[in-house]
C-alpha cells in the first residue's frame, strides 16, 4: 500500500472537491482519496503501479493541475503504515 499527498490548485467549493475526488478514483489501484479545500491537498493511498503520474494525469485531464507535495517523501511512508489524514472541509460560497 502506498500514499501520495498532492497540492492540488484550482478548488474553491465543495463541488471541486466532489471533482477532484472523483477523478482521482478513477485512477487504478486508487482505494481511498482524502481531499482537503482549506489546504488545497488530496491524500491517495492504494495499490499505485504507476505512483503520482496517473494521479497528477487524471487531474491535469479534470482542470486541477497538481504537485506531489514536499512532505509527501516523508510521510507517505508513514501513512502507509497505518496512520491518517486531517479529514475533509468543504466550503461553498
Amino acid at each position: 500500500m502506498e500514499t501520495v499527498n498532492l497540492k492540488v490548485t484550482g478548488m474553491t467549493c465543495g463541488s471541486c472537491v466532489k471533482h477532484v475526488e472523483k477523478a482521482l478514483r478513477a485512477v487504478t489501484g486508487v482505494q481511498t482519496v482524502v481531499v482537503d479545500l482549506s489546504t488545497g491537498t488530496a491524500s491517495v493511498t492504494g495499490d499505485l503501479p504507476g505512483g503520482a503520474s496517473p494521479l497528477l494525469a487524471a487531474l491535469e485531464a479534470d482542470g486541477y493541475p497538481s504537485t506531489i507535495s514536499s512532505a509527501d517523501t516523508v510521510a507517505s511512508k508513514e501513512l502507509a503504515k497505518g496512520g491518517g489524514c486531517g479529514g475533509q472541509s468543504c466550503c461553498c460560497h
